[in-house]
């Protein structure tokens, strides 16, 4: 039952979202065409795959994290919570001058320089999206970007994408079904996003 519902929701995410010919942002679509529908293959996928020993090949969302990290150029780089393997393998190339802090514990939010891209995956961390979230808002800056993987992986992910977007401080929104991408730029009027992907 609850693949056919997930099913269905991709479908019906599919069915409004648009492409880049439909956006009139400037910002999103030049993310979108150059970003996001970059599908070309790059070497450094068959690299990070060869560091996972064969243990997954990298499916569309994987190297659409690389690319989104590669093109945001971070100084900082949180990870919020637990993640996967795989995603740590690409972000840690995608950001090899990076300083990359992983966010566990009560300790780990006593670091006061602003993250430019964070990193939170709703699978692994469903109870506690909402928390990590609001724990970040005081430590966002006007560049940082939010990644948060599995957007739509039930209906918590779900009410969390909904309450993240509607937030005052995230001002542009990017709705990929499988991950989410969150913009915080004082001064720009609020704009969500449905793209296919």
């Amino acid at each position: 039952m609850f693949k056919l519902k997930f099913a269905l929701s991709h479908f019906l995410h599919q069915r409004k979202a648009i492409n880049r010919h439909g956006l009139h942002s400037p910002f999103v679509y030049r993310l979108v065409d150059e970003v996001i529908y970059d599908f070309s293959n790059k070497k450094v996928y068959a690299e990070i795959e060869k560091e996972l020993q064969g243990s997954k090949k990298l499916d569309a969302t994987d190297k659409l994290l690389y690319r989104l990290i590669n093109d945001a150029k971070p100084a900082t780089l949180w990870i919020a919570g637990r993640h996967q393997r795989t995603d740590s393998s690409i972000i840690q190339r995608a950001a090899q001058t990076v300083l990359i802090k992983k966010i566990d514990n009560a300790a780990d939010w006593r670091d006061t320089i602003a993250p430019d891209v964070i990193f939170l995956d709703t699978q692994l961390n469903p109870q506690s999206t909402m928390d990590y979230f609001n724990k970040l808002l005081p430590r966002i800056h006007a560049d940082t970007l939010l990644i948060v993987k599995n957007i739509n992986e039930n209906m918590l992910t779900k009410t969390s994408l909904n309450i993240m977007q509607s937030h005052a401080k995230v001002t542009v929104s990017v709705n990929l079904f499988w991950l989410g991408l969150f913009y915080f730029r004082p001064g720009k009027v609020k704009e969500d996003f449905l793209i296919k992907f």
